[in-house]
């Protein structure tokens, strides 16, 4: 069963400056459809042939995107199956733990996601630490855009990987994803997650840059955490179908040419991670997304 950790929803609406000034210079070689706004269908196209994932908005007034988690909730619900929903908060706001208690208690969403750079923000603000504190206290993983980011907000100085240390050093029990492996910091999101046992990093928006890719790829395995990489798509600027395929061509080209090959079996393993278990994620029950006619292509 391949999970997809890291999909997106927003509507037009939910978006203003920065925000769409940035937007149009993210790469869509690998979409499927338009990246600007996401309907249930547009969605069920876009993750297919992930049978279960993960859907948030994001919230960072420093950039110009407000998703409200009602809407990603109901959102949630219109498409089913086996979709979990993470809220987002943005930590400047003064309400940022009462939203997260809120739609833990009455919104069901299982998990929080941030983005400090794009919130104009660092990791190790107090504002932010208190959403982590939360988080761990409430048991949620945190899915964290902790790497680079195409608007302009924020510092690159506070979106190093190696900020997370300090983190996962403050709240141990905490289940942290580094998404997109932390780009272009892969190296530092490595020895992260080699030094805490509950942080994680997704193969999300990689796709695209096969180098990068590559390198996360064989830095995972040399440090001994490839079973800590988790299958993602950033649907709905790369399908799930398109970043399973691109993995796939990244890995058979690593054989060929890489110092640190990864193997068919490890690539398996990636795509089939029971990454819900590993985040603490409750079973959904729902029917599954329907696979593609492609999807016997998928290791």
């Amino acid at each position: 069963m391949i999970t997809d950790v890291h999909t997106h929803f927003w509507k037009l609406d939910h978006q203003g400056p920065p925000w769409t000034d940035g937007l149009g210079r993210v790469s869509t070689q690998l979409a499927a459809g338009a990246i600007d706004s996401v309907t249930a269908e547009s969605y069920r196209r876009q993750v297919v042939p992930a049978a279960r994932t993960i859907v948030f908005g994001l919230q960072a007034q420093a950039s110009g995107i407000m998703v409200p988690n009602d809407a990603v909730a109901a959102f949630v619900r219109e498409v089913g199956g086996q979709t979990v929903g993470f809220m987002s908060v943005d930590p400047t706001r003064h309400d940022a733990v009462a939203e997260i208690e809120r739609c833990h208690t009455d919104l069901g969403l299982g998990g929080i996601k941030l983005g400090p750079i794009y919130q104009g923000t660092s990791p190790l603000n107090p504002l932010t630490m208190r959403v982590f504190s939360a988080a761990e206290r409430l048991g949620l993983p945190v899915m964290i855009h902790q790497g680079a980011i195409f608007a302009n907000a924020g510092r690159l100085a506070d979106a190093n990987p190696l900020l997370l240390d300090d983190v996962a050093i403050a709240f141990p029990e905490l289940r942290i994803v580094i998404a997109h492996m932390g780009h272009p910091w892969v190296h530092e999101a490595v020895v992260v997650m080699r030094r805490h046992r509950n942080v994680y990093a997704d193969t999300s928006a990689i796709a695209s840059r096969p180098t990068v890719l590559a390198t996360a790829l064989s830095a995972a395995k040399e440090y001994g955490v490839l079973d800590k990489v988790l299958f993602g798509s950033d649907s709905p600027m790369v399908s799930a179908d398109s970043a399973a395929a691109a993995l796939a061509r990244v890995v058979a080209h690593m054989q060929r040419f890489a110092l640190t090959p990864v193997t068919d079996e490890e690539l398996h393993a990636i795509l089939h991670r029971p990454s819900f278990e590993l985040l603490g994620i409750p079973a959904v029950t729902g029917t599954a997304a329907a696979p593609s006619a492609c999807q016997g292509a998928i290791p």
